[in-house]
């Protein structure tokens, strides 16, 4: 980014702005790989590995394989490596294509000689074809800023693009269509509340070039001042961040909730763990000081939670393994209550308020409805999982899910 660009910034929110400039993607089906029948006999084993920054909207990665046989494939967003047993030939050529945000954004392709019995290791580097730029803006539970509509403009070359603001659960995004590279845009964005008083705005210049940074700005709060950091991410990427730390306070009711919990893990497996998950749904950093979870509303028997700082739109994990791999923030507790295994409370409270509560497992005459769990008996142990989407209906069991445990990962399964 250049040292001269403009930065105008005024709210009380969260935001992600991504402008990508793109090195590799493709928007065909994500169905199942479609591979022919082929002969019997030796092959070579190749393992294909796609090289490309990370994407938000991804859709599908396809690869096309021209050699001996034709193969078609398509995997999901989730793998990013092919591997496959071939038929040995002179040359073999692998097409790689990147979709995302609903068109073909990445292409790379790479030609080799494949000989019977042989093990090929193989790199795509991928290369952008067009770009485009993605705004989230996490607004808190319950929009407290009262943000009804906004826009997003870009402009370049005297051509100027116009796109709305979508509500998605507690963000808004913006996203445009696809953009030209080797450009400078300038980009506005303002959101204006229902007396169409502007609550929002911003304006900055970026250049969406394959071999160019991309421009990342976060803006947490607009409540302190401003503090620019320049972080070089790994490859060629470089990461800005434009960092304003929320205000800090205590929690209020419906600012944590809980979004998942793990009640039963695996005794024989010593990667698995007991934890309860809690999200910052404010657009505040909240100060969690005597707080307590545990099966009640008393605080004999529960478990304490050491002071901690949560910012906006951020995930603390406590569990009761030491040193336990975790995204987010990470607390370990000696103290962790002894949940029950198919239906039980949790109970989070702070300063004696209690700030979440729910029940979980078999219902009764005072829970009708409770939370799903899974089996304590079956070899795959699985959590409850809220959709954050969801988190003002989270007394109803449709809003939750079971899963493998993702401590530190918000989820959105059941959607």
């Amino acid at each position: 980014m250049s040292p001269t660009t403009k930065k105008h910034v005024c709210l009380s929110a969260a935001a992600t702005l991504m402008a990508i400039s793109l090195w590799n993607c493709s928007s065909e089906s994500s169905a199942e790989s479609s591979i022919p029948s082929i002969q019997t006999g030796e092959t070579a084993n190749v393992a294909l590995n796609l090289d490309f920054a990370e994407t938000p909207l991804l859709d599908s990665l396809v690869l096309d394989c021209y050699g001996t046989d034709t193969l078609h494939l398509v995997h999901s967003i989730e793998k990013k490596s092919f591997n496959l047993d071939l038929f040995p030939g002179e040359e073999w050529v692998f097409n790689a294509k990147l979709y995302a945000n609903g068109a073909l954004m990445q292409e790379g392709e790479v030609t080799t000689a494949l000989e019977a019995g042989s093990a090929v290791n193989l790199k795509i580097p991928m290369h952008a074809l067009v770009g485009f730029v993605y705004v989230k803006i996490p607004i808190g539970f319950g929009n407290p800023a009262g943000i009804k509509k906004g826009e997003m403009k870009l402009t370049s070359n005297g051509e100027t693009f116009t796109y709305p603001m979508v509500f998605d659960s507690e963000n808004v995004t913006f996203t445009s269509d696809d953009l030209k590279l080797d450009r400078e845009y300038h980009i506005t964005i303002s959101m204006q509340d229902e007396s169409n008083k502007t609550i929002f705005s911003m304006e900055d210049d970026f250049t969406l070039d394959e071999n160019s940074p991309i421009p990342h700005f976060q803006i947490e709060s607009l409540r302190s001042k401003i503090a620019l950091a320049i972080d070089l991410a790994k490859d060629v990427n470089l990461q800005v961040s434009l960092k304003l730390p929320a205000i800090k306070r205590a929690p209020a009711v419906n600012d944590v909730v809980v979004s998942e919990f793990f009640v039963q893990p695996n005794a024989k497996d010593s990667t698995q763990f007991t934890f309860v998950e809690f999200y910052n749904g404010s657009t505040d950093t909240l100060v969690l000081d005597k707080c307590t979870f545990g099966k009640t509303s008393n605080v004999s028997g529960s478990a304490e939670i050491a002071t901690v700082e949560l910012p906006p739109n951020e995930v603390l994990v406590v569990g009761d393994l030491e040193g336990a791999s975790s995204a987010g923030i990470y607390k370990y507790t000696e103290s962790m209550p002894s949940f029950g295994k198919s239906s039980g409370s949790l109970v989070l409270q702070c300063n004696g308020t209690v700030l979440d509560s729910l029940y979980y497992g078999k219902a009764d005459s005072l829970h009708v409805s409770p939370l799903p769990i899974g089996s304590s008996s079956a070899a795959v142990r699985k959590s409850t999982q809220l959709n954050i989407g969801l988190w003002n209906k989270r007394t109803e069991p449709d809003s939750w899910c079971t899963n493998i445990p993702t401590p530190g990962i918000i989820s959105s399964c059941g959607i």
